[in-house]
């Protein structure tokens, strides 16, 4: 599963209402706590409805899916005193709402590219491990992706496309990536 998934039309006029730059929110405290309030609202439907992808949902509640920390992103929340609804309605929130929503953020052509890669693949080996991280990394390069965040979005993809283990392997490969 990857892409975006469909919203209702309550869920989509609540979606046009979020705005999911931090800095735009702007200095009124009023448009900030709307916003929120607005994420709060979909993530809600979102979550009662099932619309949620079990992969997206694991990989903000399972600790194995955050490397290099022993807690999941849930559980940081937790831990830096935000708990419950009230992690729905956090600022930083909003970024995993929009994977629920959009999935992978990478360019249409790159997730094309490797998603067809894999599928060539399937079932896909520890020797086709190789392929499919150069392809990410040469992907990284010629689209000018930052690296970092490119190889969480890679590692994402690679979950949905269910490569399991080997999703580490594609994030680090790309996380060696040399940058300017």
């Amino acid at each position: 599963m990857f892409g975006s998934i469909e919203l209702t039309e309550t869920e989509r006029e609540l979606w046009r209402q979020i705005k999911f730059e931090i800095s735009s929110f702007g200095e009124n405290p009023d448009d900030i706590k709307a916003s929120l309030e607005h994420a709060y609202k979909l993530s809600m439907s979102l979550i009662h409805r099932r619309a949620i992808p079990e992969v997206r949902w694991r990989y903000f509640v399972d600790p194995d899916l955050n490397i290099g920390y022993k807690l999941s992103r849930m559980e940081i929340f937790e831990k830096n005193g935000t708990t419950g609804d009230d992690i729905l309605r956090h600022p930083h929130f909003l970024k995993y709402l929009r994977y629920f929503v959009l999935g992978p953020d990478l360019p249409i052509k790159t997730i094309s590219s490797f998603s067809q890669a894999v599928n060539d693949c399937k079932p896909v080996t520890s020797g086709d491990v190789t392929t499919l991280c150069d392809l990410a990394r040469r992907e990284v390069r010629t689209q000018g992706l930052e690296r970092k965040y490119a190889a969480e979005e890679f590692f994402k993809l690679a979950l949905e496309l269910e490569l399991g283990l080997f999703s580490r392997h594609v994030r680090d490969s790309v996380m060696t990536l040399r940058t300017k």
